[in-house]
């Protein structure tokens, strides 16, 4: 097929153009290498034309035969934009496991940093992720309906779901909003049914779950979807949306350094361990996240391009096998011999406490499976961050 990728330079994108390429489909590779993406000055390769998803005019001539359009063009949250926190010692900053810290208290992250509103930092760039992401998409959708491209293949993200999805023994399956601070200033870390108090377990989350964006980032993939949605809508064209967990691996070795490929919190542990630091993970470590290599997550966006599902349809794409944040920086820390994670407190009233999709769908559409285990994948993304294989 004659596929347009967008984002073609980024991270994932940038393993996608290669397995679209290897599976023999005609690839037209864009990305607008946005500087705060890809850094000042940044070149991409060859084979992947400077253009921005917002040029109407550009989005014109490449749209002509094409078959698919592959989106996973954004601007995304990295640590220079998010703002370095600084390990802060605490009571708790010396021990060695989650399970010694049975009295931890919260060492509020917004407070530490001049007093900052919670959530002041999620919702600092909302004007670049609109203008990109959300505009981005809706003047590519237009272009599209004027050309008559009949499919749409959406790079979006687990942050959708906001908190994931809970249940207690007694309250059934809840989803809850944010913690309370007095909770967390106690330690508490776990949501708690608002009547009762019982403490509530987390659940794999499906795509119907409702979507409840707890940051401009993530707002923004949401605002994606509904554009998704009304063009599928309207045309009656197909949209595959794919909701990607937490990614990690090593980036296309192009000989570029891709900065998009250095964000989120493996990546940050990974940077302490280098920088002969423990890692320090928040709260008690007892975090639940799903990880999913990106060479499996390039997979999984090859397939939703070869098959052409009806309609409207998010899909997880998760490996199917979640790790608290104190198992992935400990995982971490004996690939790399380095030192063991401590667990600090530190806690923001808007952070997620636990949030896990459900593989099960992309499976039946998809026929995707992940290959990497998470343990064995974070293990040899840390080796290679110190020069082994």
């Amino acid at each position: 097929m004659r596929v347009l990728l967008t984002g073609a330079a980024g991270y994932l994108g940038s393993h996608v153009h290669r397995a679209l390429l290897a599976a023999g489909h005609e690839v037209v590779a864009i990305d607008a290498l946005l500087e705060t993406v890809h850094g000042a000055n940044a070149a991409g390769p060859e084979d992947v034309s400077r253009i921005d998803v917002r040029d109407q005019d550009a989005l014109e001539h490449l749209l002509a035969d094409i078959d698919v359009v592959c989106h996973l063009a954004a601007a995304v949250p990295l640590p220079r934009l998010r703002g370095a926190i600084e390990p802060v010692p605490t009571d708790s900053s010396n021990l060695a496991a989650p399970q010694d810290v049975p009295h931890l208290r919260c060492v509020p992250v917004d407070r530490q940093r001049g007093g900052e509103r919670a959530g002041a930092e999620g919702m600092r760039w909302a004007g670049l992720y609109a203008a990109h992401n959300d505009v981005g998409t809706a003047v590519l959708l237009a272009a599209m309906e004027r050309a008559g491209v009949p499919r749409l293949v959406l790079g979006s993200s687990v942050a959708v779901y906001g908190e994931g999805r809970y249940r207690g023994v007694r309250s059934g399956p809840f989803y809850p909003g944010l913690r309370r601070r007095g909770d967390l200033d106690r330690g508490l870390f776990d949501h708690r049914a608002p009547r009762s108090g019982e403490v509530l377990t987390w659940e794999p989350i499906g795509e119907d779950a409702p979507l409840r964006p707890r940051s401009a980032y993530a707002a923004s993939k949401v605002a994606q979807e509904r554009y998704a949605l009304a063009w599928a809508a309207n045309t009656g064209g197909d949209a595959a949306v794919l909701r990607y967990n937490q990614l990690y691996g090593e980036p296309v070795a192009d000989g570029r350094s891709v900065r998009s490929a250095e964000s989120g919190v493996v990546a940050r542990f990974r940077a302490e361990l280098v920088a002969g630091r423990p890692p320090q993970v928040f709260e008690d470590g007892g975090q639940v996240r799903d990880f999913v290599h990106v060479r499996d997550a390039a997979v999984a966006t090859v397939a939703a391009v070869e098959r052409r599902l009806p309609g409207f349809v998010p899909l997880n794409i998760a490996s199917g096998r979640p790790l608290t944040l104190w198992e992935v920086a400990s995982v971490l820390a004996r690939a790399m011999d380095g030192p063991n994670p401590v667990v600090t407190g530190q806690c923001r009233v808007t952070d997620i406490r636990h949030v896990v999709a459900h593989p099960e769908r992309a499976r039946q559409a998809l026929e995707f499976t992940a290959r990497t285990q998470p343990a064995k994948g974070l293990s040899d993304y840390a080796a290679r961050g110190i020069g082994r294989r």
